[in-house]
């Protein structure tokens, strides 16, 4: 997950001096303009490879957490979490 993260600061910061030389007289520089292009789509990739690394790690997360929760409280650790709705007393007869 580091690796994403730090593969997607190195990209950011190179599109960002890329922007920079544009502006400063480079802007038609076909080389420049396909660099950032080819960025931007391994930018987009990784965020979506980095929201997916999030996700697996939530999912572990949940496992260890039920598996903490079944071994405290059994294997009907649900009730004890989440216990039932208490019901209604019936009105009183008037």
């Amino acid at each position: 997950m580091e690796g994403t993260i730090e593969r997607i600061n190195q990209l950011s910061a190179e599109r960002s001096r890329l922007y920079r030389e544009a502006t400063n007289g480079q802007r038609g520089d076909p080389e420049v303009l396909m660099r950032i292009h080819v960025i931007d789509a391994e930018l987009q990739r990784l965020w979506d490879l980095r929201r997916q690394e999030k996700a697996r790690r939530r999912d572990v997360i949940d496992r260890l957490v039920d598996r903490a929760y079944a071994q405290a409280y059994g294997p009907g650790y649900e009730d004890a979490v989440s216990p039932p709705a208490v019901a209604e007393p019936a009105a009183a007869a008037a």
